[in-house]
């Protein structure tokens, strides 16, 4: 993003960016300007000032002041001042018709989907994924409408309805294997649901070489950390981790966390795995580098038309952070 210091030159702000964002030192007008016309832009000046506060306030001009000891603090201001951030959608499965979806629902047609699709190519975002958006630098997210399409478990249906439709409109989705099962045995003993069955490793293979795909961990057997203890919740994340990459041939950046289910200690075991990302259901603050562990998502299954479009706002995670307040620990 392009920071736009207002003062003498700020060493110690350079050292902390180490080239992250655009520094530019300008005029006090000249920053306001650029920082309410241009995305990503935020205002920065050592002492605060009063108007530059006044503008952020009224006309959501995004500034900091003072000391500055994270450089991920202006990339968090700027998404909640702005009520921005690239919205993280959390779909299941995906069938012809509503008959043949499960007794949880946990599923949207394929003419549901397929609408989905359209709408967002529509108003213009641009599908990607969590290694994309590594490449891309967190720091420059803001500058396109980016949107992260994730399916969690892995169902054959994946393949079946899921994979055509992104082939046919080029768009791109990240998928959480389970990969210790063949089918839902999670939800048919919790939930005395329907047999489903999973991907097998030739229908993953050619989702992943179509360049559509991205794959994350899961857990081998769709885990609840919270009823599990730390050798078992290590056990899941790094087994499932060894058994995913040796079958893709390929280092996975992202794993979500079953039912969003996840104690503080589970964050750190992720990291400590080598994930670079973790996203979540109902916590995280719905500010992506607040916490690169507890990524919040938003539930796409028994979604209106005008529902689907509320939730791909660039400011609902934030407001659904705030109404729920992270009821999930």
């Amino acid at each position: 993003m392009k920071i736009y210091v207002i003062g003498k030159r700020d060493l110690e702000l350079e050292k902390l960016n180490a080239n992250r964002n655009i520094l530019l030192y300008v005029s006090f007008i000249e920053a306001i300007v650029r920082a309410f016309f241009q995305k990503g832009s935020i205002i920065y000046s050592n002492e605060k000032n009063d108007l530059l506060v006044f503008l952020e306030k009224f006309l959501r001009i995004p500034y900091l002041y003072g000391k500055i000891e994270n450089i991920l603090k202006f990339e968090n201001h700027y998404s909640k001042i702005k009520k921005y951030e690239i919205p993280v959608l959390m779909y299941h499965q995906f069938v012809k018709n509503k008959e043949d979806g499960g007794k949880i629902k946990l599923f949207v047609t394929e003419k549901q989907f397929e609408t989905h699709l359209k709408i967002l190519k529509f108003l213009g975002y641009q599908t990607i994924t969590f290694e994309e958006l590594e490449k891309i630098g967190l720091q420059n997210r803001f500058y396109k409408k980016y949107i992260i399409l994730t399916v969690d478990d892995g169902y054959k249906d994946n393949y079946e309805i899921l994979y055509p439709l992104l082939k046919k409109y080029n768009m791109k989705a990240v998928i959480f294997l389970v990969s210790g099962l063949k089918y839902n045995k999670w939800t048919i003993e919790s939930s005395d649901e329907k047999y489903f069955e999973l991907m097998d490793d030739e229908e993953v293979l050619e989702l992943q070489n179509s360049g559509l795909v991205e794959f994350g961990g899961h857990t081998l057997t769709h885990l609840s950390f919270l009823n599990a203890d730390k050798n078992m919740a290590e056990y899941e994340v790094i087994e499932d981790k060894k058994i995913t990459e040796k079958r893709l041939e390929k280092s996975l950046k992202v794993f979500a966390y079953p039912y969003g289910h996840r104690k503080e200690e589970t964050k750190e075991i992720v990291k400590r795995s080598g994930y670079s990302f973790a996203v979540s259901t109902d916590t995280g603050s719905g500010i992506i580098t607040e916490d690169l562990y507890d990524i919040r998502r938003t539930a796409i299954d028994k979604t209106s038309l005008f529902d689907f479009l509320r939730k791909i706002s660039p400011g609902y995670l934030q407001y659904k952070a705030k109404k729920y307040k992270n009821k999930r620990r």
